[in-house]
């Protein structure tokens, strides 16, 4: 009995799991046949062509590149080493600019100014003095790219927020009529490997496109310019983040008008191994004889930078007598010559070329007519009348006159004392005229104490000149009509 029982509860123990199986499980399956799979061995990613620029025959430019490095840059040196390159095979340098105060003085000898995607917005000083320096001849290139992001907290709410590089940019820009736009640049129909790998191939005609066919830029933002020229001008499949549609009046690249402000929505195609891709080479080396060929006109804004030789010609006038405080004064100057790595020369007579430095007295006018009437300066016996700061009390103060000339340029330093003389050189050696009136061909300085005795009303005079006579100034009371 007890055996029986145990069979019934096995076979109500497997009945279940044999129906299961039973009811699931469709049969063997049928022999397995081979799946054919694609021959990946044999696949080969497109590659884009690679130019190779002539850099045989390079142009030694020289000058001085100043790269941005405090307003938040969101890149590495080495990321752009393509186009320093190209800089230094031109005989440039590369000099990186800390704050604003080092950028008024580095901007007087450089050729350009490059600014690759900012996250701090220029000020509205530092952007006054870019202008002027574009103004002067200097060059701008700005660099953006939609890759490249700043993250900042809300302070209410704590959730991260991405500012990209257009807005810090834009307040740089503007000055120069031209917008970096908050989007990015696609194709899905053609492009460089990748739908954001955007392609070029109608360019404005400019020195910047000279040479090239076709040109790749990676996670670009477009660029537009009411006033200036598309560089950069692409195909209408080239669309944009913003709204999915080609803009005619934007694209990869833009120059302003006057020519000197050169702005890419990317900058990642001067890294490696992007910047031998299709023409990118040759852009590169455009953009470095774009960058040099930046030639400041000479004036006083650019002091003491304003020489272009090497060696100083330094001229006493014959009316001054080198005293021992002439001859320490002329050692001072002799020093600060030096640290600008010039070498001064003196010589016996007015040299007629090269960078020459004139130092006289308001009493060797004549001999020095030339330079005066040049500047539009007249010297007077109680007055020098400018005009550019109109009439200025001779006494007290001197003059700074600056003449620029094909072989070299000429200042020319002239007070009414020696020892006014001396502080005028004093300012000179000061390396800033920032204590002077100052235009771009002449200085106005303070160098002492003035008598304006004679500059008096005429009532004043009356009463100093009573005074001194022992008189009483005090006029006496006329009598009334009525008596």
């Amino acid at each position: 009995m007890k055996r029986q029982n145990l069979i019934i509860a096995l076979v109500l123990l497997l009945l279940p799991i044999l129906a299961r199986i039973l009811w699931f499980y469709p049969g063997f399956p049928p022999a397995r046949t081979e799946i054919a799979t694609p021959d990946f061995a044999s696949f080969t990613r497109p590659q884009a062509a690679v130019s190779t620029p002539d850099l045989d025959n390079i142009q030694q430019l020289g000058g001085t590149v100043l790269v941005d490095g405090y307003h938040g840059n969101q890149f590495t040196l080495n990321e752009i080493d393509s186009l320093t390159s190209a800089f230094q095979a031109r005989g440039g340098k590369t000099e990186v600019v800390l704050d604003a105060v080092s950028l008024e003085t580095q901007l007087k000898s450089a050729s350009a100014f490059v600014s690759v995607s900012p996250s701090v917005t220029f000020t509205a000083y530092e952007a006054q003095l870019l202008k002027g320096f574009t103004e002067r001849g200097g060059k701008i290139l700005v660099f953006a790219d939609a890759t490249r992001f700043a993250l900042y907290y809300d302070y209410v709410s704590g959730n991260p927020i991405a500012y990209g590089d257009s807005v810090a940019a834009n307040s740089l820009l503007n000055f120069f009529d031209i917008t970096i736009n908050n989007d990015y640049l696609y194709n899905t129909a053609k492009n460089e490997g990748n739908f954001r790998n955007v392609l070029f191939d109608e360019f404005g005609k400019n020195e910047l496109t000279f040479g090239l066919g076709e040109v790749a830029l990676y996670g670009a933002r477009s660029v537009e310019s009411t006033s200036g020229l598309i560089l950069l001008q692409g195909a209408e499949t080239n669309l944009s983040s913003l709204d999915d549609a080609h803009d005619p009046n934007a694209g990869g690249a833009a120059l302003s008008a006057d020519g000197n402000v050169a702005v890419f929505g990317d900058f990642t195609f001067l890294s490696s191994p992007y910047s031998t891709y299709t023409d990118n080479a040759t852009l590169i080396q455009n953009l470095a004889d774009f960058a040099l060929s930046g030639k400041q006109v000479a004036s006083l804004e650019l002091f003491p930078y304003i020489y272009s030789n090497d060696t100083v010609q330094v001229y006493i006038a014959q009316d001054l007598t080198k005293t021992s405080t002439i001859v320490t004064a002329l050692g001072n100057l002799q020093a600060t010559l030096h640290s600008l790595n010039l070498t001064a020369e003196f010589m016996d007579k007015a040299p007629s070329s090269g960078d020459t430095l004139i130092i006289g007295s308001f009493d060797t006018a004549e001999e020095l007519d030339a330079y005066l009437k040049k500047a539009d300066v007249e010297i007077n016996s109680d007055t020098i009348d400018t005009l550019a700061f109109g009439q200025i009390v001779r006494s007290g103060n001197g003059i700074i006159l600056f003449e620029a000339g094909k072989k070299g340029n000429t200042l020319v330093l002239l007070a009414d004392t020696e020892d006014d003389i001396v502080a005028l050189m004093g300012i000179l050696n000061s390396g800033t005229l920032s204590s002077c009136l100052t235009s771009a061909n002449v200085a106005v300085c303070s160098v002492g104490y003035s008598d304006t005795s004679s500059f008096d009303s005429g009532t004043e005079t009356s009463t100093e000149s009573s005074t001194e006579s022992g008189t009483d100034a005090t006029p006496e009371a006329s009598p009334t009509p009525s008596g």
